[in-house]
């Protein structure tokens, strides 16, 4: 837990200029508000100021800090001078990189080398900091930090830079959704607590992303 700590320092100092720049285009951080932009510019007050505005894959969520969330259906409904409660993932896992609330899942990224920028992945409940997946690229505590270094992933480790799939049953932690043998991290099978090896379209099903056919 330590050492976790010391790295979360070293996050804070290194890379929370770039957390800011992060936002896609339906949403945008602006004071303490959040702007819908496909809405009319509609904006909602939240009890927190964010510093990104980035919609979840599945788009049940809006990630607006290193551990902070609004529900979409929040924003949706949101009302003028009323404030929109801000959620947190629990502490000391690292930055929010994706979530999906139906599922009750989120996939934090933690850097463990820092030149190059190196990240491992916890995939957890959302009151929780236990990994539910164990395989390499995962955080787990009482491992060594050489053997943690050697199976980190590239990441730009910010909001959006992982994907858990709409049934909560997948994640590609560094955001590429490639199910090859030799991609690394590459995608989880969470249930299974494995490495998802398959074709590039059936790899894209798992997320429900636009493809036809079988491999």
């Amino acid at each position: 837990m330590r050492m976790r700590i010391i790295f979360a320092i070293l996050f804070l100092i290194l890379m929370v200029p770039a957390l800011a720049d992060t936002g896609k285009a339906k949403f945008r951080a602006s004071g303490n508000r959040i702007e819908i932009l496909n809405n009319d510019g509609r904006m909602c007050v939240l009890d927190q100021q964010p510093s990104t505005a980035v919609e979840s894959f599945d788009g049940s969520a809006v990630i607006i800090s290193e551990r902070g969330y609004v529900k979409k259906d929040d924003l949706d409904r949101c009302a003028p001078n009323v404030m929109v409660h801000v959620s947190t993932i629990p502490r000391n896992v690292g930055v929010l990189a994706d979530i999906n609330l139906g599922a009750k899942l989120y996939v934090a990224v933690d850097f463990v080398t820092v030149r190059p920028m190196r990240y491992l992945a916890t995939v957890a409940r959302l009151d929780s900091v236990k990994n539910l997946v164990t395989i390499n690229g995962t955080y787990l505590d009482g491992q060594s930090l050489s053997k943690l270094q050697r199976y980190a992933f590239g990441s730009s480790g910010e909001a959006g830079s992982a994907v858990i799939s709409p049934d909560g049953r997948y994640v590609a932690p560094a955001g590429q959704i490639d199910c090859s043998e030799d991609a690394s991290p590459g995608v989880w099978d969470i249930e299974r607590n494995i490495k998802v090896i398959t074709g590039e379209q059936s790899c894209n099903k798992l997320f429900s992303l636009t493809g036809n056919g079988e491999d």
